[in-house]
């Protein structure tokens, strides 16, 4: 066999369409791309002969060196993430190269020398693997997108201002104390430092191309008056920290997007001014005077999970809402989301709902949460043809048959109710995962055409005879207690 790998021979032979016999040196040749992640592939030898490639893709094997591809010169992009590698030499002279990634290779402290000779490199991702040297990157002057999130080191990041061309660059988890060597790239648009131990903000001020900034769980970061300055920013996280004031966001009135999970924010007046919002995440936070968000207008995306809220009307102008999660709340009503007609997931599970009369004209609708609610009419569920997720548990729903028409069902969750009769069921051909725990059903013949069903739980309900389903594909699968 040309290809030694088993593993490597049968992926292939699949992006070939061939049978494995019938992998020849000469069929190699004919290989562009190959995508071989997470095949439990240990060797290269033979890939030596798809001279052609240019894309190759070995992320989640076990890899310990890269030797047999060392002549492959077309390759333009390649990820070893997720390997066992102990060096890159055999990616000496890839000067072609423009995308590598080699994050999480993290056994050995890899020899990366051979990023130095990468003249033609743009992005490159380090993330979660140990280097010996960072000193390497100075000759990568068409670098745009950089991942250095190393386990080992400290290096010197000050060589990182040589980059001018840098226009993204992900530093999480490096345990930073000081940002200061970031000084000098001016040219960075987008920035990630979260999970770091800096308290100093201010090396970012020459950043005057800065869009989007997180800086998520820092927790010695307290002080963020000098964004009020960075006017330009669309995109901002500060979740996990714990501002000693809110007040520099009323400026940063160009913000697309804002996550502040756990901030300890609670009046919310401070983003009544942030008009262009589309995306916005205040989970786990107390908030007050939510009356203030009445003019976000163009939100499309919302979460404000596990935030003591009681009523929603503040979202009546949020009309262009695509995504709401509202989870573990104390909401009662949410007909204020009558007009939210392009909504394609709603979750409002873990509230005290009683009337989901509002969802008939989301016709858009494709995942549904109201599990822990207080719903018992689901009729206005009828016409939602796109709903492919639906999760009611812990509700008092006794008539399933608004269901029957749903045909692309997939997931459907309707534990602790009060259901009887599953006949409705029947129609849902793509169901794949169904549970029914805790209910009063006794027949479930009208499952028993279900072919793609692979989960199925009923347990807890008085059924006396379960037959009927022996011949379902995945009938050892299920449970029945």
């Amino acid at each position: 066999m040309v290809i030694q790998d088993e593993m490597l021979r049968d992926v292939i032979a699949r992006t070939l369409h061939i049978s494995e016999e019938e992998i020849t040196e000469e069929k190699l040749l004919e290989l562009k791309g190959l995508s071989a992640r997470y095949a439990g592939i240990t060797s290269l030898e033979g890939l030596q002969y798809a001279e052609n490639l240019e894309y190759l893709d070995l992320c989640g094997n076990s890899i310990e060196i890269l030797d047999p591809i060392r002549d492959l010169r077309n390759i333009e992009r390649l990820n070893v993430s997720k390997n066992r590698l102990r060096d890159l030499q055999a990616l000496h002279g890839f000067r072609q190269l423009k995308k590598l990634d080699i994050s999480r290779n993290n056994l050995y402290t890899m020899d990366i020398s051979a990023v130095a000779g990468m003249i033609d490199l743009e992005e490159l991702n380090l993330e979660r693997s140990k280097v010996d040297n960072i000193i390497y990157l100075e000759h990568t002057k068409k670098l745009r997108v950089l991942y250095i999130g190393i386990e080992n080191g400290p290096f010197p990041i000050s060589i990182l201002g040589t980059l001018k061309n840098l226009k993204e660059l992900h530093m999480n988890k490096m345990w930073l104390y000081s940002i200061d060597d970031l000084t000098y790239l001016k040219s960075v648009e987008v920035l990630d430092l979260s999970t770091n131990l800096f308290s100093d903000l201010s090396p970012l001020t020459s950043m005057t191309n800065l869009r989007s900034l997180d800086v998520s769980n820092c927790p010695y970061l307290k002080d963020y008056s000098i964004l009020a300055d960075m006017e330009h920013l669309e995109v901002l996280n500060l979740s996990y920290n714990h501002p000693s004031h809110f007040s520099f966001l009323k400026k940063l009135t160009h913000l697309r997007e804002l996550r502040m999970v756990q901030t300890g924010l609670k009046d919310v007046s401070v983003l009544a001014n942030l008009d262009k919002l589309e995306k916005l995440d205040l989970s786990e936070n107390h908030l007050e005077h939510c009356s203030a968000l009445k003019h976000l207008e163009n939100l499309v995306y919302f979460k404000a999970s596990h935030c003591q809220l009681r009523s929603i009307d503040f979202l009546k102008n949020s009309k262009k809402l695509v995504e709401l999660n509202l989870y573990t709340n104390l909401i009662e009503r949410i007909d204020t989301l009558r007009s939210c007609e392009r909504m394609t997931v709603l979750n409002v599970g873990n509230n005290a709902i009683k009337d989901i009369t509002c969802l008939e004209e989301m016709k858009q609708l494709e995942v549904l949460g109201l599990e822990n609610n207080n719903v018992s009419d689901i009729s206005p569920l009828a016409d939602l043809g796109n709903l492919c997720t639906i999760d009611l548990y812990n509700n008092i729903i006794t008539d399933l048959s608004p269901l029957s028409g749903l045909q692309y069902l997939s997931y459907l969750r309707l534990d602790h109710n009060a259901i009887v009769d599953l006949s409705p069921l029947s129609s849902l051909k793509y169901l794949r995962s169904l549970t029914l725990k805790a209910n009063y059903i006794t027949d479930v013949s009208p499952l028993k055409d279900l072919e793609l069903l692979q989960e199925l739980r009923l347990d807890d309900n008085p059924i006396e005879d379960t037959s009927v389903l022996e011949e379902m594909e995945f009938y050892d699968r299920f449970s029945m207690k």
